[in-house]
């Protein structure tokens, strides 16, 4: 394309061309990386004042054209596995715009990762083979049904490995990253921590006292906090070297300072994200996915 384009104005504009060499400006680290696919084109600016004319002295009708990167996983089959906020798609959808990917939505609404006994065959660790073996990555997303429900399986402790009929949280955790381990050998595999829970569903993560106080909730069955599963969703994953993004950490999204104040900024209630929250999760996620391609694959 840029061939083309010198092609095009050096014939166009031959004296301009003969004063200088080039009348193109690439100033792709001033425009957005992370901009919906389908507005990745070539941006025309007409105004000179617009572009540094440090290096350019040219006329005002000059045209340059600005470079804005196309993902890496444009045309890319990820496979997005988790419950509700999955399956509500706001997110994936987000992040499919932003990279032109062809996302998979493997999110069953209420599902948890580790299943609580033989017939709970919708939990993360028993359905994660339903995803076509020939994906060029799988995103897994899930952990706040586990601590959510009342209804859950024993938390358990590393040990635990993964180990077939045992029932608690860890042991879960192994059985599904061994298998996605063993299914998935050569494409990346990535952990995402789950978000905050708030307090308007399920169980709490925080109790908000009446002088804001704050306290943190447990699960009723575990007596676990949802700080705990977090952490032990981290732990099994550095144990099988799975690349982790700490949505729980580090996203900016956290439904406790929405609850109360009126504001529905990122999400619908106290854990699923709004068609904002989606947007702003898949901003997120876009550099560092970007970074993640780059350790698998040529570019």
């Amino acid at each position: 394309m840029r061939t083309f384009l010198l092609f095009l104005l050096a014939s166009l504009c031959p004296s301009i061309w003969a004063q200088q060499y080039a009348t193109i400006l690439y100033r792709q680290s001033e425009v957005p990386h992370a901009v919906p696919v389908e507005e990745i084109d070539s941006v025309v600016i007409r105004d000179v004042a617009e572009v540094d004319a440090t290096y350019f002295n040219v006329p005002k009708d000059t045209v340059y054209v600005a470079q804005v990167r196309e993902s890496h996983w444009k045309g890319k089959k990820i496979a997005f596995l988790g419950d509700s906020i999955t399956q509500n798609a706001e997110y994936v959808n987000s992040y499919a715009s932003l990279t032109g990917c062809e996302a998979l939505n493997y999110g069953i609404s209420a599902t948890h990762i580790a299943s609580r006994n033989n017939s709970d065959t919708n939990a993360f660790d028993k359905r994660y083979n339903k995803i076509p073996s020939r994906v060029d990555m799988v995103v897994v997303f899930g952990g706040t049904n586990d601590f959510g429900h009342t209804s859950t399986a024993e938390f358990g402790e590393f040990s635990d490995g993964p180990r077939v009929g045992k029932y608690t949280f860890y042991a879960g955790l192994h059985r599904l990253f061994k298998g996605l381990q063993s299914r998935y050998s050569d494409i990346p595999v990535v952990i995402m921590l789950p978000l905050h829970h708030g307090t308007e569903i399920d169980v709490p993560e925080y109790i908000i006292g009446t002088t804001n106080t704050i306290t943190e909730g447990t699960n009723p069955t575990t007596g676990k906090t949802f700080r705990e599963y977090v952490e032990a969703i981290r732990e099994v994953a550095a144990y099988y070297s799975f690349i982790v993004l700490d949505a729980y950490s580090y996203s900016n999204l956290s439904p406790m300072t929405e609850i109360g104040s009126g504001s529905s900024g990122f999400f619908r209630d106290g854990l699923h994200l709004n068609a904002a929250g989606g947007m702003r999760l898949a901003r997120w996620m876009y550099p560092q996915l970007e970074a993640v391609y780059e350790m698998f694959y040529d570019f």
